[in-house]
């Protein structure tokens, strides 16, 4: 097996709703040529999109499906990372009387 590099591409599945194979051209194009991204298929009946790239961002993937096709679009899988947010909730002083 020698010192091949295994090169993994990681899924983003997408769930965005298409009624017509007009939705799901769009949908393509809107991801075809983005960067990081290798591969994109589509699948109608069950409303899902499947994106295929090394480098791909599933926030960023997410994103511009939004802003180029429709609104209505759910990230299933990878989920993303939270971040906590490290802001302290500053008490507020206390009265004296």
């Amino acid at each position: 097996m020698g010192n091949k590099e295994q090169i993994v591409e990681e899924e983003i599945v997408l769930k965005i709703y298409m009624h017509c194979e007009g939705c799901v051209s769009k949908v393509i194009n809107c991801l075809t040529g983005f960067e990081g991204i290798e591969e994109v298929k589509a699948d109608m009946k069950s409303n899902r999109v499947v994106v295929k790239g090394q480098k791909a961002d599933p926030l960023k993937v997410l994103e511009r499906v939004k802003k180029k096709y429709s609104t209505n679009v759910e990230l299933i899988s990878p989920k993303p990372k939270i971040v906590p947010n490290d802001h302290k909730v500053q008490e507020l002083p206390k009265k004296q009387e």
